[in-house]
């Protein structure tokens, strides 16, 4: 379940922006609890007791304002996403201390619409990417990993070569997996990852360019994989595409 809250101490447009959230998350998500707040402190209380993933926050509010909201937030819960509200261009640069998932511009509703749009299409794609999952290694044993950390997936016979990025220090290493490359690229291509060639499935997030003159896939760790010519144009659509949704 996902659980999202929107704090405005303006009661017209909190009502207009939830109607707005709920439509547009409903588009992504199954299971979602959307709940409304006129005051940071109410906001707080209820997080205490049954946080929240996702804050749609309202900078300018009186008594508390929605950066002394953020602030204790971050205490409370450090992985809460936070998507700051404004109506001041302004403060977006102070935002910036409470490490915000984004920020939305109010004024013209119609911009409002398509940035928040927007902003829940990337919270989207993020929540994919690190979503854990579980692999298995006769040698390292059982263990979970976040699909943003996988850089790519080799074929090797009856095998499959999970190459992941390491924390500290940020080395690359592998997991050997039994399966099969072809089922793996049906699971997971909502996740972002995409065939490029016989052997190699990638992660879409660590690429960096496609050189289409040498058929090359180009990381953001300084190495490159060859494309198959019979998939790079594929490769380099869905890589456009990406991009698009990444902006």
């Amino acid at each position: 379940m996902l659980r999202v809250a929107v704090v405005d101490d303006e009661s017209g447009f909190l009502k207009y922006a939830n109607d707005l959230l709920r439509q547009e998350i409903s588009k992504y998500f199954d299971d979602v609890v959307i709940e409304q707040f006129t005051g940071g402190e109410e906001l707080l209380n209820r997080h205490r007791f049954n946080s929240f993933d996702v804050v749609f926050l309202d900078i300018d509010m009186p008594q508390i304002t929605g950066f002394d909201v953020a602030e204790e937030l971050r205490k409370q819960r450090n992985d809460c996403y936070i998507v700051f509200i404004t109506s001041h261009s302004e403060l977006v640069y102070d935002s910036m201390d409470f490490q915000p998932f984004n920020f939305v511009q109010k004024g013209n509703l119609k911009q409002f619409q398509k940035k928040l749009s927007d902003v829940i299409c990337k919270l989207t794609l993020h929540f994919k990417q690190h979503k854990k999952m579980v692999l298995y290694d006769k040698k390292q044993g059982r263990f979970s990993v976040s699909y943003s950390d996988v850089l790519y997936i080799e074929s090797d016979d009856h095998y499959v070569r999970y190459y992941i990025l390491g924390v500290k220090p940020k080395r690359i290493f592998y997991v050997m997996v039994r399966s099969n490359i072809s089922e793996l690229e049906k699971e997971l291509s909502e996740y972002d990852f995409v065939r490029i060639h016989k052997k190699y499935l990638v992660n879409l997030k660590h690429v960096f360019n496609l050189d289409m003159k040498n058929d090359q896939c180009v990381f953001k760790h300084d190495f490159s994989l060859p494309m198959s010519r019979n998939l790079k144009h594929l490769v380099d659509e869905k890589f456009t595409e990406y991009l698009k949704q990444t902006l």
